[in-house]
């Protein structure tokens, strides 16, 4: 298959290890007397690579590290969480860089309020983004009592929703900027 290839172009090999000698010796048995014979009649020349200078080295990792540290992109949290009489559950749509879109939807295996739901759908969104080395996000609610909480205008007083508010809290602390508005339920994605 190779053929053309070697025939239309002269093949010089760099190597540091003495191919040509162990090629040329007609007392190899085997396969190296196989494969010379099949390599000679293509007039493969070899030569000694020479020592690598520090500059070309030196070059080479220069041009390949970045002038600058690239600034890290927002990504968008979509988040909402409902419940009912036959349960409760959330969606989750994550929008990072480059057109990446994730979507994801849970099910909950235990009894929530609507309150709850939509803390569960913030934490499980606020775990995926960090799953996936996001370091800014910008969250749209359609809860405006869990955007007014985590945005320190509301209190909260329940203390099944205290414990939410705290594990959010923390989660968020682990991002370098995160920003979290109320949208009204049409406009959340």
């Amino acid at each position: 298959r190779l053929r053309p290839y070697f025939q239309s172009h002269q093949v010089v090999v760099k190597t540091d290890y003495p191919i040509k000698q162990i090629l040329r010796k007609p007392e190899l048995a085997g396969r190296m007397i196989a494969w010379s014979v099949e390599l000679s009649e293509f007039g493969i020349q070899y030569e000694s690579r020479g020592p690598l200078k520090a500059q070309c080295l030196a070059d080479f990792v220069a041009e390949l590290t970045p002038t600058t540290a690239e600034e890290p992109q927002v990504w968008t949290l979509h988040v909402d969480g409902s419940s009912n009489s036959k349960g409760g559950g959330a969606g989750i749509i994550l929008e990072g860089p480059n057109q990446v879109t994730l979507e994801q939807s849970l099910k909950f295996g235990f009894k929530v309020t609507n309150n709850q739901a939509e803390y569960e759908a913030l934490l499980a969104g606020l775990r995926l983004a960090r799953d996936l080395g996001a370091r800014k996000v910008s969250c749209n609610s359609d809860s405006k009592l869990m955007v007014e909480q985590l945005s320190g205008t509301y209190q909260a007083k329940d203390t099944l929703l205290q414990r939410y508010f705290h594990t959010a809290s923390h989660q968020i602390s682990s991002f370098d900027e995160f920003t979290i508005k109320h949208v009204p339920r049409e406009q959340n994605a």
